[in-house]
């Protein structure tokens, strides 16, 4: 009888890797997106899945609210990823064929954590966009996104 097993991935792996500049989501108004400035290159380890975490600092979240996540691939131009609407903050949402989860947030002032797991990612390269839904602009500062990555082997 065969035995399905998580195994590390080719390219990132299990380790955390940002997936953001430092400064990317500081301020990012409410109902503002952003593309984030890290390419993910899964053109050679081609990996099927990844992880993707995220930290907030501190804000006065309201209800209802979120964080959506986004994933664009580069197109055939290799320039343009997704529908090239996010290359700097604009107003979102992106469109649902992007979509890959989002992150509830508890209406509180404070820092929020979250993360979306199990998400299947192309076999090329792409950047996030995150969606900021929290009823308020994000913290001046500690936004962080991460990602690893992995495999599904049958033993």
């Amino acid at each position: 009888m065969a035995t399905e097993k998580w195994v590390n991935g080719s390219g990132q792996g299990l380790t955390w890797s940002a997936a953001i500049n430092s400064t990317e989501l500081n301020s990012l108004a409410n109902g503002n997106a952003v593309l984030l400035a890290t390419q993910i290159d899964n053109s050679v380890a081609f990996d099927m899945f990844a992880d993707f975490s995220v930290a907030l600092g501190s804000a006065a979240f309201a209800s209802p609210n979120y964080i959506g996540l986004y994933l664009y691939p580069l197109n055939q131009d290799g320039t343009t990823y997704g529908d090239g609407r996010f290359g700097t903050a604009a107003a979102g949402p992106p469109p649902s064929n992007y979509y890959m989860g989002s992150i509830g947030l508890v209406a509180a002032t404070q820092a929020q954590e979250g993360a979306l797991t199990g998400i299947v990612i192309p076999p090329g390269k792409f950047k996030i966009v995150l969606y900021n839904q929290g009823g308020v602009a994000l913290a001046a500062s500690a936004n962080t996104v991460a990602y690893r990555t992995y495999n599904r082997q049958v033993v």
